[in-house]
């Protein structure tokens, strides 16, 4: 049987290591071409080597098409034909909607190719919320797909809630939600939580940029008000690069951690054994952060039995409402985080078992998923 042939369209492929994770595994059994649009002051990054996958780097953002939406579409369209990307396609899968699913709706009106489209935060909060006038022909490319995709209901229901009721009728048929997975080294080392009560200190963790949509330096607060109360019984361990976008953010927390003992910042830690070793360390895994598309680091730190703090009303909070695995809480209020905290501690012995929010998360599961919806349309 011969191989489907898939062209990914992925214009975020750099900034995120996952998707060479779903393509290695693809990489098996689909045939499949990468084309990753890169503004032209970036390397090709994520790199990697598979026998029937070929990623194709395109420096061929510029500024400018910040500003110039249906410029930039063209401009990537004619690349793709240049490039003659879609000779012997049979399916596409654009990673998201604004940019790879106008890519894929333009595809499929000249060469009549089908396509599923996944939609992200902020193709969401930014992009379908501000700009309204390219509402109208994202409607089409929506209308057009043959499966839309979420990672999580929330992010789902926030798009639906913006669009007109007419529209949801006729897409929300076509919507599957499917999550990332995370890096089998989590799954192959799973650890249970230890159901017992904390009494002594209580170690907490965060993992993440230092950034102030992830609310580090208001956990920080919450965390000072905890120790205040309880003589500094709560230790965090904070994990995380700074983001060159906001240094005056990283100096403030550098200069505020050097106040206070009880803080201990390790910086950028990379995947791997350490990073592994920190998730085990803690009690409590803790980031309360704000548009945060789904967090895998929520789904590490349950793979390895720690109860998680986070954002009410974000990707992760839809998916584990329905799960005892920790506290969802208002990320805008430091009294709010640490309460959250402290009612987790409490019932810290009720944590039992993560394994049902876990193992869904598994690439190959994943995968599997995917290659039905692309077959489907063979």
């Amino acid at each position: 049987m011969t191989a489907m042939k898939l062209l990914h369209l992925n214009s975020y492929f750099i900034d995120n290591h996952l998707y060479a994770q779903l393509y290695s595994v693809l990489n098996a059994t689909v045939e499949q071409r990468v084309y990753i649009p890169i503004k032209l002051d970036r390397e090709p990054e994520n790199k990697v080597s598979l026998s029937q996958t070929e990623l194709i780097f395109d420096k061929r953002i510029v500024p400018s098409h910040k500003f110039t939406y249906f410029k930039k579409i063209r401009t990537l369209f004619k690349a793709i034909e240049s490039k003659k990307l879609a000779e012997d396609i049979d399916f596409v899968h654009a990673h998201n909607l604004f940019t790879d699913g106008a890519l894929a709706y333009k595809l499929k009106k000249k060469y009549r190719l089908s396509y599923i489209v996944a939609v992200r935060t902020t193709d969401i909060g930014l992009q379908y919320r501000l700009m309204w006038h390219r509402r109208p022909f994202i409607h089409r490319v929506l209308k057009s797909a043959d499966q839309i995709v979420f990672i999580s209901n929330t992010y789902r229901d926030k798009l639906f809630a913006m669009m007109p009721k007419s529209l949801v009728s006729k897409i929300e048929h076509k919507v599957r939600v499917i999550p990332n997975g995370i890096d089998d080294m989590w799954l192959n080392n799973i650890q249970r939580p230890r159901a017992m009560p904390l009494v002594d200190r209580v170690h907490l963790l965060y993992v993440g940029q230092i950034i102030s949509r992830k609310n580090v330096l208001l956990l920080i607060e919450a965390v000072t008000l905890l120790n205040k109360e309880t003589g500094d019984k709560y230790i965090l361990t904070v994990i995380g690069p700074e983001s060159k976008t906001e240094p005056d953010y990283y100096r403030t927390f550098l200069d505020l951690i050097k106040t206070l003992p009880w803080v201990d910042y390790k910086g950028r830690v990379k995947p791997g054994e350490e990073l592994l070793e920190a998730y085990r360390s803690c009690d409590i895994f803790v980031m309360p952060s704000k548009y945060e598309l789904f967090g895998l680091v929520y789904i590490e730190a349950l793979s390895q039995g720690k109860p998680v703090l986070y954002a009410e009303g974000e990707g992760i909070d839809g998916f584990l409402k329905d799960y005892q695995a920790g506290k969802a809480v208002d990320p805008d209020n430091a009294k709010a985080i640490s309460e959250g905290i402290r009612a987790i501690v409490k019932e810290y012995a009720t944590y039992t078992d993560f394994d049902d929010v876990v193992l869904p998360f598994n690439w190959n599961t994943i995968a599997t998923v995917y290659k039905n919806m692309y077959r489907k349309h063979e």
